[in-house]
């Protein structure tokens, strides 16, 4: 690092090649570099996502899911969001596909022509039983005749500022949010998950990050409907162990059928609808804008001395019962190219 204007250090990169075109302090003169507006750069080096000197000096949009990376671990937010360190889709685990096929099966019902399943198939290398189970649901959600409000955006984009004072009260703090709704109305939205800790999703602590940064967002909507999909757990054992992958299909979804309300959460059989209501008065707003201010401090510092320590009594729960995908990084101090990948930085930029 070295020492530049106002006394904050700059990471130096070991791959900086000077461009001799004056961009103005503190954007990187560099070859490699690719604009992203008045946030830090990306890299067009494969193994590189935002440019390490930049992303310590200019703002880095924020998310609910990169919020909630730095406060489990600062390195886990620099190896994802900075570096842009992902496992790799055929490399995820069971739950984690079959809730990408579901997403994009429902997407699907509701008028996305373009979504290809089997491309998500292949992608993830989504095994049979996992892809009987999903297909399981699609089935159960159109016998059930399953109806949603018309008139809406499904994975609307929203990039904004939230204006936080805080106990800065001469210091308004912009921090730059991004995000997508699931599906969007006028004056509300709605979630979709598929999990097999349902009632995770239909708890305030839980979704407060996520949700609050949505209405956050848009001060128009009005509520928010979490719409939850138990993940079927029905397994091939005892008198089913031999069970082909279509047999797998049918028992689960003869099961989902005869009792919905367990799989498809809050489901009214008279309305024909699923999922619980939440409304915007029962977030705390004001403390979920407070802490983007906070968390963008901290890591504004965390970058400025390249302060990316590492969280381990974190590792084994990112989540209730989920271990961290970094894990393996942060153990051997390498990156398999077999599980990992850099995150593809054209279709990001705008």
């Amino acid at each position: 690092m070295e020492t530049t204007k106002e006394g904050i250090r700059e990471i130096e990169c070991p791959h900086h090649s000077p461009t001799f075109l004056s961009l103005g302090w503190p954007k990187c003169d560099c070859f490699y570099r690719m604009d992203d507006g008045n946030n830090a750069g990306f890299c067009k080096r494969p193994e590189y996502y935002r440019c390490v000197k930049e992303a310590g000096l200019m703002s880095v949009p924020l998310s609910y899911s990169s919020v909630n990376n730095f406060l489990t671990c600062p390195m886990m937010y620099y190896l994802k969001d900075i570096r842009g360190i992902v496992v790799r889709p055929s490399a995820m685990g069971p739950a984690v596909k079959m809730g990408a096929l579901w997403d994009a099966a429902k997407q699907k019902i509701l008028g996305n022509k373009e979504i290809d399943l089997s491309q998500i198939i292949e992608e993830y290398e989504i095994g049979n039983v996992e892809i009987a189970k999903v297909k399981a649901i699609n089935r159960a959600y159109k016998e059930l005749r399953i109806v949603v409000d018309p008139e809406f955006t499904l994975q609307k984009e929203f990039r904004n500022e939230i204006v936080a004072d805080g106990l800065y009260t001469k210091h308004k703090i912009p921090v730059k949010v991004k995000g997508f709704y699931d599906r969007k109305y006028r004056n509300y939205f709605v979630e979709d998950k598929l999990s097999g800790r349902p009632d995770n999703y239909l708890d305030i602590f839980f979704i407060q990050s996520q949700i609050g940064a949505y209405f956050l967002a848009d001060p128009s909507l009005e509520y928010c409907i979490m719409e939850v999909v138990r993940t079927p757990g029905l397994v091939s054992t005892g008198r089913f162990k031999d069970e082909t992958a279509e047999a797998h299909e049918e028992r689960t979804f003869q099961d989902i059928i005869s009792r919905p309300s367990f799989y498809f959460l809050g489901y009214d059989r008279e309305k024909k609808r699923y999922g619980k209501v939440y409304y915007r008065n029962e977030f705390d707003l004001e403390g979920i804008r407070d802490r983007f201010r906070i968390i963008s401090i901290m890591i504004k510092d965390c970058a400025g001395f390249d302060g990316w320590y590492k969280n381990d009594r974190a590792c084994g729960a990112v989540l209730p019962g989920i271990p961290c995908d970094m894990k393996g990084i942060c153990r051997y101090n390498t990156l398999s190219e077999e599980v990992y990948m850099v995150k593809i930085k054209v279709d990001t930029i705008q």
